[in-house]
């Protein structure tokens, strides 16, 4: 068990997971092996195999997680089922158990990321800002690009109404910015495949202004960041592409992880990035080279 963060009755939310002392971006919180998983598509048959496959203390453990359906038994397959279907993590292609991870808590603003680690076969939950002691830690189960009204109307398969700063935002200007995100989202997935107008990548930049206003500094930053980076390398700036890049990298380790392979991959773009600059900057100074030999032989 994690020595940040302890489990302890959360009010009107069961039990939740609070630091038990300041915590940094880009600590690691936890890191936690499945206690089994199950291909996609899923069966009820699945879920009940991988079950009878525990020893009796994982099952006991299995068991405490919530259930949304209260009223099944504490170990009939129907509350194996509901349990799963309450508490399960997409891995991959799997979708899997982890009891431990299982306890944090949503916030549609969230202080921590998790992600799955192929590498390392485990779920990571990594602090994406300060935290300070006795804060609760939460994550977010849904994708940030959405209305108040949407995300409650998924919220509502896990059993509650989120009450988070965005979803308690009376005055709507939480809503009003990721409705807009979700525009720009949608303009920038159409402007990889045609040229874009504007000389600067506006959407991305727009969307990463709105990401931190919104205290959005996870996944979804890093990507807008990633975006940001095509988009000025589209338009010759390799120099304004590789500061975009750097900020998408220092995103990923914070959320993933130095090992992970989304931290790999956020490198690997940074590293071509500064070496197709090397050769232009190369390129630049044989020219001035030349030029230079050219005026003092004529």
């Amino acid at each position: 068990m994690s020595t940040v963060y302890m489990v302890r009755p959360s009010p009107g939310e069961g039990l939740g997971c609070f630091a038990t002392t300041d915590i940094q971006p880009g600590t690691l919180i936890l890191s936690e092996t499945p206690l089994f998983s199950v291909a996609e598509p899923r069966t009820n048959s699945a879920v009940t195999t991988g079950f009878a496959g525990l020893d009796s203390a994982q099952q006991l453990q299995y068991l405490t997680l919530y259930a949304q359906n209260s009223h099944a038994k504490h170990d009939d397959a129907a509350r194996v089922i509901d349990v799963f279907n309450s508490n399960a993590w997409q891995t991959g292609s799997r979708t899997s158990i982890c009891p431990l991870a299982a306890r944090f808590n949503h916030s549609c603003v969230p202080n921590a990321s998790f992600a799955w680690n192929a590498r390392l076969g485990q779920i990571t939950i990594y602090a994406i800002v300060s935290i300070p002691a006795d804060t609760q830690i939460k994550l977010s189960y849904e994708r940030p690009y959405q209305t108040t009204s949407s995300r409650r109307a998924k919220l509502s398969a896990y059993g509650f109404t989120c009450a988070c700063p965005a979803c308690s935002d009376a005055s709507c200007c939480s809503d009003v910015r990721r409705s807009r995100m979700l525009l720009l989202d949608a303009r920038i997935r159409t402007g990889r495949r045609q040229l874009w107008r504007s000389p600067v990548p506006k959407a991305a930049l727009e969307l990463i202004r709105l990401l931190k206003e919104e205290g959005l500094v996870g996944e979804a930053l890093g990507l807008a960041y990633h975006d940001a980076a095509l988009g000025w390398k589209r338009h010759g700036r390799l120099d304004l592409a590789v500061g975009c890049a750097r900020m998408e990298l220092e995103v990923a380790v914070m959320c993933f992880g130095v090992e992970s392979l989304a931290v790999e991959g956020s490198m690997a773009f940074l590293v071509g990035l500064k070496g197709e600059a090397g050769k232009i900057e190369k390129a630049r100074c044989t020219v001035n080279t030349l030029g230079v030999l050219e005026e003092d032989t004529g």
